[in-house]
């Protein structure tokens, strides 16, 4: 193997791992990680029509409104560009509380990662759903 093949494999193991603590820190509403895993400058597109950037998605975990019941990433494809990482992959989420609580969403995502001062953030991501799955009922 290359030089920059084993640093591809380093860099691919680490944006999976950082994929997972973003992840478990969006699950347990660990805004303080997300503060740090998050670019000053990120962009997201939801599911829910919303384009948002770090201080309204921090705020909205910090108030309850981005509350996950169930949070599961499963990244299938990692793709190292330099300082910049595509991670690719499949989610499945659950919501506490608004309009859809409930609901399990399937979804696919795209992340992409950037290198700044030589520390992983997350810099964009999209989501397009998949599937919505009703609640099952209360009895």
């Amino acid at each position: 193997m290359s030089a920059p093949e084993d640093r591809n494999n380093v860099e691919q193991r680490e944006i999976e791992a950082l994929e997972q603590r973003e992840a478990n820190a969006m699950l347990g509403a660990d805004t303080s990680t997300l503060q740090t895993l998050w670019a000053d400058d990120m962009v997201v597109n939801s599911t829910a029509n919303l384009i948002a950037g770090k201080k309204i998605l921090l705020e909205m975990v910090q108030n309850g409104q981005l509350k996950l019941r169930i949070y599961e990433r499963r990244p299938v494809r990692i793709s190292v560009f330099g300082d910049l990482v595509v991670s690719t992959g499949n989610e499945v989420s659950q919501l506490i509380g608004g309009s859809i609580a409930g609901f399990k969403l399937f979804t696919s995502y795209m992340n992409v990662w950037t290198k700044r001062d030589g520390n992983w953030q997350l810099l964009a991501r999209h989501l397009g759903l998949i599937h919505r799955e009703k609640p099952e009922s209360v009895q």
